[in-house]
């Protein structure tokens, strides 16, 4: 397999990860279109990230290739560096989840950190929908994503995480530092979307979520001919069980959508239906469920 990372300066090669102290992973794809359909080129998946194989799910959209990320260490850990990269060709569709959701453990004030890098071609599409992060008490994570995208190219990224405390007494999470830069082809800058957030400032009466259960932000990027219109966003949260509000991105870039769920269904079935949405708008047709 053959990487697209530049190769570590003279020395640290040859330094095992478990010495510095600092473990890292890798998962790196590049998407091609060939014909009608998409296909996996160039790839390198390292520990503790695992790649089965694509799927073809979508009869009706033939272009789209599915893939599902998954973790073979049992969530993220003190200190982990963790990185991504999905290279999107010109034409070609890929829909990237999780298996599941990845619980954040007590990383004792050294935080994991996830860096994602994107680039997509003239007319590309790409989700980015990984499962919400479970924040344990004690979880810190630091996670950057950064975004270049050519003319008609739409890109879908979901972000959401959830509470969790297995005594149930409360005890909150460490921190929680998010940052997204989205640039055109040229490199002009089109959005920073950022926060940064204590578990302390979320638990108890003043919590400004206040009994909701999961937090979700969503972008939707690119093309405004292959983007929904604000009314097919409208109704994201029909039952009660979650609330969602849509906001108009800056530069033209698209649509921001943040959402508080009462619970883990509620939430992924707001993810489910933008995705939905998404890619009918992209592609005018629905895409077929995905199994988790």
């Amino acid at each position: 397999m053959t990487s697209h990372w530049q190769p570590p300066p003279p020395g640290e090669a040859s330094v095992p990860a478990a010495t510095t102290g600092v473990p890292a992973g890798r998962f790196e794809l590049a998407f091609l279109r060939h014909g009608g359909r998409t296909a996996v080129g160039r790839q390198f998946v390292s520990y503790p990230f695992h790649l089965t194989r694509p799927f073809a799910l979508d009869s009706a959209i033939p272009s789209l290739l599915t893939v599902y990320q998954q973790s073979s260490s049992g969530g993220l850990y003190r200190a982990e560096r963790l990185a991504c990269r999905y290279d999107i060709g010109a034409r070609a569709a890929a829909h990237v989840t999780t298996q599941a959701a990845t619980v954040v453990h007590d990383c004792h004030g050294q935080p994991a950190r996830q860096t994602v890098e994107i680039a997509l071609e003239e007319d590309a599409f790409l989700a980015l929908t990984p499962d919400p992060l479970v924040l344990f008490p004690g979880a810190s994570c630091v996670n950057r994503l950064e975004a270049k995208m050519a003319p008609g190219a739409v890109l879908l990224l979901a972000d959401a995480f959830a509470l969790h405390d297995p005594l149930g007494a409360a005890r909150p999470f460490d921190r929680l530092a998010s940052e997204v830069v989205v640039r055109d082809a040229a490199g002009r800058l089109l959005l920073r979307d950022c926060f940064r957030v204590t578990g302390e400032a979320l638990v108890g009466p003043s919590s400004p979520v206040g009994g909701w259960r999961v937090v979700s932000s969503f972008l939707l990027l690119g093309d405004p001919a292959r983007l929904p219109v604000r009314e097919d966003l409208a109704a994201l949260a029909p039952d009660g069980h979650a609330v969602a509000g849509v906001s108009t991105l800056p530069n033209g870039a698209g649509w921001g959508v943040r959402c508080l769920a009462a619970d883990a269904v509620a939430a992924r079935r707001v993810a489910e239906l933008l995705f939905s949405i998404s890619v009918r708008a992209a592609f005018g047709s629905a895409p077929a469920p995905r199994r988790k």
